[in-house]
Formats: C-alpha cells, structure tokens, sequence
C-alpha cells in the first residue's frame, strides 16, 4: 500500500487550541431528516467553537456507512457551525466509512477533499492523522503501519522530548478503556518505538469520563468516546449500551501552556468541563508519568434503607448513591434468593446528572418479594464492604431490558 502525503507546517497567532471528537456515525442515506446522531454533531461544533477551537481531530467513524451523502452532511454541520471562520479539520476513516459500495478511500477524498493520511505541524507540535488501511475490527493498520512509523520517525527526530499526536479510529489493544474489547492488534508494534506518542482514538465508545481513559504506559492513550452514544462492557443488566446513551456526547478540547497540555473532558450539548478537579494533563517532557492512586481505594455505601416503587408492573429501586474517590461504576445488587445482578450508575452522563440518588430499573427477576443488597463498585472492579439494605421489592412479572441507540434509532 502507497500512501502519498506532504508534511504541512502552520502556524496559529492566537495560539493553538484543538477540540477533538469522534464517531458520529451519520445516516447514509438520501433524505432531509435530521436524526440525533446529526443533531449531536451539530452541537458539539457549537461548543468546539464556544471553547474557540481552530484545529479540530476527528477520529473516524464519520458515517455509519460510506456515502456522498453522510460526507455531506457532516460538511455540512461544520459550515453551519462555523459560518464566520472555518477551523483546520483533521479527519480520519473509521471501519464504518468503509462499509462502502464504492472505493471508500477515494470516496473520502473525493467528498471532504482531503487525503485519510496527513501529517501537519501546527505551532511546532506535529499531528498525525492515521486512517484504517481496511475495515477490520481488529487489525486495521498493518500496511499503513509502516507509512505510520516512517512520519513518527520525523516528528520525533524533528521534537525529540515534546508530545507527537497521533490520531487513530482503533485504540491500541489492552491500553484504554475499552481497548480489550475493540483494540487493535498492530499499532502497539509501531507505538511502543516511540515514547512521545499521545494517540487520541474513537471506536469503542466507551466514556471518557471514566479514569481508565487516559492511559500511560509506553505511550499515551486517551478514548475519545463518541458523539453520537455510549457504549460500555457486556455482563450488566442494564445493557452494553446503557439507557439514555445518546444524551451526554463528550469530547476533548486541549489547552497549550508553557510547560504542559490540559485536557478538558467537555459535554458537548452543555459545554460543562467534566471532573474540573480531576483535569488531565499531558506534560511537555513525556517521560513524566502521573501515577493513579485509586486503584486500591473501595468505595462506599450507606448503611442505610432504600426504596423501592413500581410504574406500569416495572420495578425501580432509588437509593443513596455510593462514594468513591472518583465516581461509582456501577452496582452490585445481591438479591435473597442468592442471585446476584450488576448494573451501570449513570455516570457516563455527565456531572449534570450526578444527582445524590441512584435511581435503577430491575430486569430479568422472576416474579416475587425480594430483600435486596446494593453494594458500590469502581471503575477498577472494586466493591465496597457496607451496602444498603432495600426490603420487600415485589415483581408481578419479569421484565427485559431492550437497547435503543437514540429515540429515533433503534439497534
């Protein structure tokens, strides 16, 4: 595989600030309607423009499946967003864009006008913007691999202690959150060769909010989540893609310093900073590595009563939320009969959301009286040893839990 590129150089008077998004999975197809994958993308340019961004990554997933149409819309949404001043676009392919009938490569090109594999410098910091050499879920970049380590190559001779950005669809196998489930298995081989890496990568669209988003091992890693819905690991019974998915799109927007970058984790329909006391940051001299220190901390739980209440013969149980030093996970529901359940919290929505009562929805319990105990667990799988007690949960009937993408798309 030939790829031809030029290393371009600009440079930003204002300085540089760069919003970064991914998967937003647009509608391929030839109508005027305007779903809510659109609707989000749209907004979330909105807010990238509010945090005055003039460079902006997009990692991949563009359409939900390669057409002239979804590449248009998404021209679209930047040209309305931005109508006074257009931002430096960097843009990838992901595996969706190429579900194509057509030559998805030259499909890209054609519409948006620019090559998938670009390497610009941009006030001395060098972005990469790497697309998938093929669809595969798994192994997406064993021949654009080498153009990849060829242009790191140049940047860190070029920089050789300063941060070199990466942007990929796949995140690396076993590095962020996620990256079990939907890594790549052939970017390590390349990554691990250069210690200034900071990738930046879509795909999986698990939250960012999450600490095990942001990874430091022989490289950086961040998971830039979504904007069109969550998606999280399997084994909960409130779904892989949890309720409400579609209603917290997040992304980053980096913030250049003289000694480091600061990564905002942004609501994009909001536009709140996320865990504003917990801010990301990435250090100019990239052997500096921050340590997590909650990886052996338990969260907790009240020792409490909670409640329980019934709508249309389905269960709700409402508790006191549990505590932690970042935020609980998810919850542990060990039922009398010596089943045991675990569910999402609603963390993946945002602060906005982070009211002090957990409110959860019981599926797949036969019909009967139950005591429950709800213990809280982390984001390392930490469970707490205190729970809170909720008596006498009554089911009429058991009741299945059925994933919905956005209100107007169905999955």
């Amino acid at each position: 595989m030939r790829i031809k590129s030029t290393i371009q150089n600009l440079n930003f008077s204002e300085g540089l600030k760069v919003g970064i998004i991914s998967d937003s999975q647009l509608s391929p197809f030839a109508n005027d309607k305007v779903n809510t994958y659109q609707s989000n993308l749209f907004k979330s340019l909105l807010t990238l423009k509010q945090y005055n961004c003039n460079v902006i990554l997009f990692a991949g997933d563009i359409c939900n499946m390669g057409s002239k149409y979804a590449y248009r819309r998404y021209k679209d949404c930047f040209k309305k967003a931005f109508s006074d001043k257009q931002p430096l676009v960097i843009s990838i392919m992901g595996n969706h864009d190429y579900y194509s009938r057509v030559f998805p490569r030259r499909l890209f090109e054609k519409e948006l006008g620019q090559n998938p594999y670009t390497h610009y410098v941009l006030n001395g910091f060098h972005f990469i913007g790497l697309s998938p050499d093929c669809m595969s879920m798994y192994k997406a970049y064993s021949k654009a691999g080498k153009w990849l380590d060829a242009q790191l190559k140049i940047a860190c001779h070029d920089n050789p202690e300063r941060p070199v950005f990466v942007i990929t669809h796949h995140p690396p196998q076993d590095t962020v959150y996620g990256s079990d489930d939907w890594g790549d298995k052939t970017l390590d081989r390349v990554f691990c060769k250069y210690k200034n890496v900071v990738d930046f990568a879509g795909h999986s669209h698990y939250s960012l909010l999450d600490e095990r988003s942001y990874y430091q091992g022989k490289y950086r890693v961040f998971n830039t989540q979504s904007v069109s819905y969550i998606e999280l690991e399997k084994g909960k019974k409130n779904g892989s893609v949890p309720p409400e998915a579609h209603v917290a799109p997040m992304g980053y927007v980096l913030e250049f310093s003289e000694d480091k970058i600061d990564v905002l984790r942004v609501n994009l329909l909001t536009g709140e900073e996320q865990l504003k006391d917990k801010r990301w940051s990435i250090p100019y001299d990239t052997s500096c590595k921050e340590q997590n220190q909650n990886e052996k901390k338990l969260p907790s739980m009240s020792d409490g009563e909670g409640k329980w209440y019934s709508e249309d013969d389905k269960v709700f149980v409402n508790f006191a939320k549990g505590k932690d030093k970042d935020f609980v996970h998810s919850y542990k529901l060990v039922f009398s009969d010596g089943d045991i359940q675990y569910y999402f919290s609603d963390f993946y929505k945002g602060i906005e959301n982070m009211s002090n009562y957990q409110n959860l929805r019981i599926f797949d319990k036969e019909k009967g009286e139950y005591d429950i105990k709800v213990y809280a667990v982390n984001s390392y799988g930490k469970e707490s040893l205190d729970y809170t007690l909720i008596k006498n949960v009554t089911i009429k009937q058991k009741d299945s839990y059925k994933r919905k993408l956005a209100p107007d798309i169905w999955y």
